[in-house]
């Protein structure tokens, strides 16, 4: 018997519940909003966001569709998502 066939049978005896999962965390609410025009979604790390340079998502977007200040824009998972498979062609953001 190796170690993780006696640990389980251990464990067994030991009266734990064997029912335990692992439980998501619950987001709340984020700090940073998606700067695409109509996307309601958060753009915090923690909830998936990425900074991407205006430049770039002046290729996938309008300039009319992006709100915000700055160099570099933060989007949500979504968005990103989005703009990963617009850019996935364009060869000049391969190395």
């Amino acid at each position: 018997m190796g170690f993780k066939s006696k640990a389980r049978k251990a464990r067994g005896e030991s009266g734990k519940s064997e029912g335990q999962k692992r439980r998501r965390k619950e987001l709340g609410d984020g700090e940073k909003p998606c700067c695409i025009k109509g996307c309601d979604k958060w753009a915090d790390k923690s909830h998936g966001g990425r900074s991407i340079a205006f430049d770039n998502l002046a290729d996938v977007w309008d300039e009319d569709d992006l709100v915000g200040e700055g160099r570099r824009l933060a989007i949500c998972k979504p968005c990103y998502r989005h703009y990963k498979k617009e850019k996935k062609e364009d060869e000049s953001q391969t190395w």
